[in-house]
């Protein structure tokens, strides 16, 4: 489920970064990049799964020019994800056996191959999706200790770009596992000047479906004004599932956030609760989770839910002013 929940949030982004006639203002810099901070105190009886169990990140979203051209537009970008290769190859594997099979009127042309990279042998499966708006979709994924770095391209051109295909053969994984910062080539842009996703951790408490997620984040929009558009309240029943969900404005360590809360109750009258606090800050946005059944919640989780820290207030926007760096 973390990986699902990291792959969304990196559709969103990539079916966002396609050009776009609404895309006018262009964000100042982020500040200099700085390690993701520790942002929270976790219970003390909970037990935190290694890092190597639990390596999601995000990063390296690039756009093409819009103008076409060689680059055809594309769209680039990386992810780690901690599964093992084989897993994502079958699910490769499953995702040709269905396109093959299936009865659409689009056409549909794969090719594979194996090429070195990073003096490991990785996979790349080629996706032509032809009609009136033909797409070349490249997929790529390397082994590296147990984990899967994945690198997906799509472009509209059948020849790739030169440079991207350099900067994917470059992008090596790191001593600690994650992958390396990269500029875009020229030509290219960043969808968002420093973006990066992390899952930053994940807590086991000491009773059944207890469970705390850290996501970190950089070159996230404006949490606070998002929340302007989020009801504080909300009810209803959606396929015999009743749900509540509020939402509250909170300071977490002098920062301004948010606290939500949903509870979910399924037939015969199984109840299950999702809290979470997310606040942004100079040190980045950070979103702590904490899932467990309506019947019991741990005390420790919910005082080290109020523990959550960004660092330093963002500074305020002036008026007039283009927006202000995003953290």
């Amino acid at each position: 489920m973390r990986s699902l929940y990291a792959l969304l949030i990196g559709a969103l982004l990539l079916s966002n970064a396609l050009p776009s006639s609404a895309q006018t203002a262009t964000p100042l810099p982020s500040p200099a990049p700085t390690p993701l901070a520790s942002a929270f105190t976790a219970p003390g009886d909970w037990v935190q799964l290694p890092r190597g169990f639990t390596l999601t990140e995000i990063k390296n979203l690039w756009r093409g020019p819009r103008g076409g051209g060689p680059a055809g537009g594309g769209v680039f970008a990386q992810a780690v994800l901690p599964l093992p290769s084989g897993i994502v190859s079958a699910l490769l594997a499953q995702l040709r056996t269905f396109m093959a099979s299936s009865k659409s009127k689009q056409k549909f042309t794969m090719t594979t191959a194996s090429p070195k990279i990073c003096g490991s042998a990785a996979s790349v499966l080629t996706v032509h999706v032809g009609g009136a708006n033909p797409a070349f979709i490249e997929t790529t994924t390397l082994s590296h200790r147990g984990l899967t770095y994945a690198t997906v391209y799509v472009r509209t051109s059948s020849k790739p770009d030169s440079a991207i295909e350099s900067a994917l053969r470059s992008a090596c994984p790191l001593p600690n596992g994650g992958l390396p910062d990269a500029a875009p080539p020229r030509g290219w842009s960043a969808v968002q000047k420093g973006l990066d996703f992390e899952l930053g951790g994940i807590w086991l408490g000491n009773a059944p479906m207890q469970v705390m997620m850290m996501l970190k984040a950089r070159g996230m929009p404006d949490l606070m004004s998002a929340s302007q558009m989020a009801p504080t309240t909300t009810s209803g029943t959606q396929r015999s599932v009743k749900y509540k969900a509020t939402v509250q404005k909170v300071k977490f360590c002098g920062t301004p956030g948010l606290l939500a809360t949903a509870q979910f109750i399924v037939p015969p009258g199984f109840g299950m609760t999702y809290s979470v606090a997310a606040a942004q800050g100079m040190d980045g946005t950070f979103v702590l989770s904490y899932f467990h059944p309506s019947s019991y919640t741990d005390a420790g989780a919910q005082q080290s839910m109020r523990t959550l820290c960004a660092g330093a207030p963002l500074p305020s926007p002036s008026p007039g002013s283009t927006p202000l760096p995003f953290p």
